[in-house]
Order: structure tokens, then C-alpha cells, then sequence
């Protein structure tokens, strides 16, 4: 896992380094060739930790591939998978931008925070733990900025910054 450092100096001119969390961005990148992907490169501390591919509801990490498949038409479940094995799902509630997903032993709760769904809130009970925000008005789809929490791999991360990119661009479309 990729953590950030930061120098600081104290009033008396030591330098002690502090630990930062490190927050994901999320930028679409040019697609290539004659179909028009959405692909958003994912980076932490400045270093390219992962691709998203949302028009084929994939993404990458590690040089690992997972994969979102989604079912349900009023109530949609949506399952993250690597090599077939299931290793999170996310339920929407009907016509909601609101998500649940059961991992490691607690209930999370994914929901749009604003009107227009521009940024989105997790929480572990009633408690917000992280948040995931779009870019600026006109640039929506760059500049994306994750903070969400330690205690969740960088693959259950990813998926939650995917759910928020489909958010993002099924409105645009």
C-alpha cells in the first residue's frame, strides 16, 4: 500500500516526518482507438496505483484485473470479482444514489451527500469515514478525489470510486 509522507518542521527547527493518508485521484484519460472508453487513471501520492474502465466495468490494480457486474433492474446489485471469486457486493436502493456493502465484518453505507450527487459520503453506521468528490463544475470527470479509510483494501476502494464514476457519467449521458 502506497502511504505519503510529509516533512514538517517544529518551532525549534527539527524535522520529524508525519504520516498522511493517502488520498486516490481520479482522472479520465483519452481514449484510443475506435471505440470511445471511459477510462479514468487512478493515482495516489502522484503514483499510478490503477485504471478504471467504465464502459466495461473493469478496473486495474496491482496488474490485477476485477470486474463489476451489475444485475437487478429496480433494486440493482452490483458485485466486484477477480478471477471469478466474488469478493464484495454493493446493493443500490431503487432510485437512490445510495449503496450498501457488507465487508469485513461491518455494514457501510455509500450515499450522495449533495444535491446533485457531485460527492458522496461513506459511513459505518451513522459516522462518516470517507468521502469520494467530484471535479470542478465544468471538469466533473477529472480530478476526482478519494478519501476514504485505511481499514479498507485498495481494491474495495477502487470499486467504490467506480460505482461513483457510473454515477457520474450515466448522468452525463
Amino acid at each position: 500500500m502506497i502511504s505519503c509522507h510529509k516533512c514538517e518542521t517544529n518551532t525549534v527547527g527539527l524535522i520529524y516526518l508525519l504520516h498522511v493518508r493517502a488520498m486516490l485521484n481520479a482522472s479520465k484519460i483519452s481514449s484510443h482507438g475506435f471505440r470511445k472508453d471511459d477510462r479514468f487513471e487512478v493515482t495516489a501520492c502522484a503514483t499510478v496505483v490503477g485504471t478504471i474502465n467504465d464502459n466495461d466495468s473493469t478496473f486495474e490494480l496491482d496488474k490485477q484485473c476485477f470486474s463489476i457486474t451489475r444485475s437487478g433492474a429496480f433494486a440493482p446489485r452490483f458485485d466486484l470479482k477477480s478471477g471469478g471469486v466474488l469478493i464484495a457486493t454493493a446493493r443500490q436502493k431503487p432510485f437512490r444514489n445510495y449503496y450498501t456493502l457488507a465487508f469485513g465484518g461491518k455494514d457501510w453505507t455509500f450515499k450522495a451527500v449533495v444535491l446533485l450527487a457531485t460527492q458522496f459520503g461513506l459511513f459505518e453506521n451513522d459516522t462518516q469515514r470517507g468521502s469520494v468528490s467530484a471535479g470542478p463544475p465544468l471538469h466533473r470527470l477529472k480530478d476526482i478525489m478519494a478519501d476514504l479509510p485505511d481499514e479498507l483494501p485498495r481494491e474495495i476502494q477502487m470499486f467504490l470510486i467506480s460505482l461513483f464514476v457510473r454515477q457520474l457519467t450515466a448522468s452525463a449521458n
